[in-house]
């Protein structure tokens, strides 16, 4: 069976009109794009109704509009609906997202109404979606989602993409349920945004509050990865395009230009929401005519204020600021035949809208936050190339990032608003031209449709989820190992245990001097080196590993296997690489670090060198440790040597410091039927993991994305399994004459 794809949004692409009672498809971008994409190939698109009667009108039509759409209205009483939309969505999440957090009222009754209504939906997902089949999540709405679902089909491809910024990880910090909300949100296989900005700032939340490191393009938990991306929306630019160059819409247009009083009209559209910043415009108008008093009479602003939840004290607040704003601007610098601020509280239909867009000669946008404000594009799109216009437009609106040729203003400084306006003002034409056909080339070439088969594209090229090499925990007792493993053990003429030090044998410590073997370890592995081969394969230095092994059987590897001795001999090298070039250089600038990070510390080895930050304050430590490791990098590029990021460690190797290549050689150099059994805990252990086949066995210890085939939770649990391991082996005493 194709996979088939399911959409999933607050509202479904369709509505009931009000006056007709017919259903008709929505109006919006997201409508526009998800429909084009899909326009062939059965899809199914879920979002919420509170009418019994308006999802029955809508499940039986919606076919008559879009023939290969089924639509599935997911029924939610209107309280409950309330609670979870208005409640926390509008109430809690948009104004934190939008950096209000002072108007979040946030209480448990409506976080659990939330909390259903994701479940609500999720279960209703679950009765369609099939193993494999494609569920693409829009908006703050269903942050839960990814993880309900996930918990019950683990094959499903889900996308999620966040309509809002994301924002800074201290403003994200006020919201008490922000855990949660990260850990569903990373079991998705791909979670976009409008722009960079928001990711880097949800790529340090999940580091600040989850203590997740990630790069800007992935995360990984577990046995699963979470690609990142950057998606900018558009606007169905064909479309815009070709509406306001009718013939109807370029005659209203004209009607308006001439019965404007002012020649120069800059045009405002907006929701009348505290984060589109009208208090900001309105003010920083006054300032424009203010200081340039050659503007009265000849510039004059229309503001569209689109009424929102007008009960809100919040919105309720904003319009009375917005009306007295208006009053006092009309009031210093209107006369009986120059009105200065032309506001209109009402919507308007999209006819008027593009005539608006072809008159004006600006549009003025001046959000405090916007996750990309599409009133930017349509503006552009709709404008006559020889009648060209300019867009002021706000640093804070994600469009910024994609409307380069914009003029730039930052909404909290009147002057610069005022000065912005007086430069659009007397822009020659040529460069209004130049700069308008290069905002419409990009979204010609940019449209919504474009927007979401990138993001869909990316969705179907990340792994799916019954795809990933599975990693299987290993329980207490051998008898419960999955597949064949104790008899694979068993039977295996020899067996081979590679084991890693730090977090496999000992516990990670503060100081490296501190992580010492403890005596129950050290003889349990002196009974296992009775029955296998063990070698002790460690990043750290040869005179700290014959401490700890002094006088043992064991095979031994310092520096991640640049160096090696075999029981009672003496220590031999794998380098052969100029360590002399950068062993200096490296030791110069991670000293310079050490000196500006309290607590931190340089380890020298024989070919590597190492900074140690574990026990340093956590936050400012990170940061440096990530300008150490570009340094480094930058530093040392054309030279034989590794840079390593570990747990609270950047280290400078050798090349030939590294466990893969050095098991490969182990191999290579002494081929047998042996059964490898090799263990660790970190990424140095990862080059390992890669080199062993599935004939032998890899184990990862602790959380996070491996390579391995099997996991065992916690350090703490590495006794029990040697315990249960020596008792396998025990089972052919045999082993004990072929090994001593």
């Amino acid at each position: 069976m194709i996979p088939k794809r399911i959409f999933v949004s607050s509202r479904l692409p369709f509505s009931i009109n009000s006056k007709s009672g017919s259903v008709e498809r929505g109006a919006g971008g997201l409508v526009s794009a998800l429909m084009s994409v899909s326009l062939d190939e059965p899809f199914s698109w879920l979002g919420f109704e509170t009418s019994e009667r308006n999802a029955k009108l809508i499940r039986e039509n919606a076919k008559n509009i879009k023939p290969n759409l089924d639509c599935y209205p997911v029924l939610l009483p209107k309280t409950h609906y309330e609670k979870y939309y208005d409640g926390f969505a509008n109430d809690v999440l948009w104004p934190l997202f939008h950096y209000e957090g002072h108007l979040a009222s946030f209480n448990r009754e409506n976080w659990k109404a939330y909390c259903d209504a994701n479940q609500i939906m999720a279960d209703a997902i679950l009765e369609i979606a099939k193993p494999g089949d494609t569920v693409w999540i829009h908006d703050f709405h269903f942050f839960l989602l990814p993880q309900f679902l996930r918990e019950k089909n683990k094959d499903l491809k889900i996308g999620f993409f966040l309509h809002i910024p994301f924002p800074a990880a201290e403003i994200f910090r006020q919201l008490p349920v922000r855990e949660q909300i990260l850990k569903s949100l990373i079991q998705c296989d791909l979670v976009g945004f409008h722009e960079h900005s928001y990711l880097r700032q949800f790529v340090v939340s999940l580091k600040a509050h989850l203590g997740m490191d990630s790069s800007l393009f992935k995360v990984q938990v577990d046995d699963h990865v979470a690609q990142l991306g950057v998606y900018p929306i558009s606007i169905d630019t064909d479309e815009v395009r070709r509406k306001a160059n009718s013939a109807e819409v370029c005659e209203q247009s004209e009607t308006y230009r001439q019965m404007s009083q002012a020649p120069f009209l800059i045009l405002g559209v907006d929701r009348l929401d505290y984060s589109k910043g009208l208090e900001l415009k309105l003010r920083g108008f006054q300032q424009a005519l203010r200081t340039y008093p050659e503007l009265i009479g000849k510039v004059t602003l229309l503001q569209v204020a689109v009424p929102t939840r007008q009960k809100v004290p919040a919105y309720m607040k904003m319009k009375k600021e917005v009306d007295q704003l208006v009053g006092a601007i009309n009031g210093e610098f209107g006369g009986p035949d120059y009105v200065p601020v032309q506001y209109i509280f009402n919507s308007v239909d999209e006819k008027t809208l593009l005539a608006l867009y072809r008159r004006a000669n600006a549009t003025l946008i001046t959000s405090k936050r916007d996750g990309m404000n599409l009133v930017a594009m349509e503006y552009v799109v709709a404008q006559d190339l020889e009648n060209a216009g300019v867009l002021i437009l706000s640093e804070f609106a994600g469009a910024s990032s994609l409307l380069g040729d914009a003029l730039s203003v930052n909404p909290w400084d009147r002057d610069d608003i005022a000065e912005t306006i007086y430069r659009a003002y007397n822009m020659p034409f040529e460069e209004r031209r130049e700069r308008l056909y290069n905002s419409q080339e990009i979204l010609s070439r940019y449209s919504s449709t474009k927007w979401a088969m990138g993001f869909l594209n990316d969705l179907d090229s990340t792994v799916r989820p019954g795809m990933h090499s599975t990693v299987l925990r290993l329980p207490a007792k051998s008898a419960q190992w999955p597949g064949n493993l104790p008899e694979r053990i068993r039977r295996a003429p020899k067996v081979r245990m590679v084991l890693d030090y730090d977090g496999t044998l000992v516990a990670i410590a503060k100081k490296p001097d501190q992580a010492v073997l403890l005596k129950e370890t050290k003889e349990l592995l002196f009974e296992l080196g009775q029955l296998m081969e063990i070698y002790i394969l460690s990043g750290r230095s040869k005179k700290f590993l014959d401490g700890q092994f002094e006088n043992t059987p064991f095979f031994i590897g310092a520096e991640h296997g640049a160096f090696y001795k075999y029981p009672g001999e003496e220590w031999q090298s794998r380098v052969s690489s100029d360590i002399e070039t950068w062993y200096s250089e490296a030791h110069r600038i991670m000293q310079a670090y050490t000196e500006r990070v309290p607590l931190s510390f340089v380890e020298k080895k024989e070919a590597a060198v190492v900074w140690h930050y574990r026990s340093s304050p956590p936050d400012f430590a990170e940061f440096q440790a990530k300008k150490l490791d570009d340094e480094l990098q930058a530093g040392l590029a054309n030279e034989p040597v590794v840079m390593e990021v570990g747990k609270k460690i950047i280290e400078a190797k050798a090349i030939e410091c590294n466990k893969g290549n050095f098991l490969r050689w182990l191999m290579q150099s002494s081929p047998s039927s042996a059964l490898y059994i090799c263990i660790g805990d970190d990424k140095t252990d990862e080059e390992m993991f890669k080199v062993i086949d599935g004939h032998n066995c890899s184990i990862k210890i602790g959380t996070g994305f491996t390579h391995a085939q099997y996991r065992i939770n916690t350090q703490a649990e590495i006794l029990a399994f040697f315990k249960e391991l020596r008792q396998l082996l025990m089972e052919d005493m045999s082993r004990i004459e072929v090994n001593i």
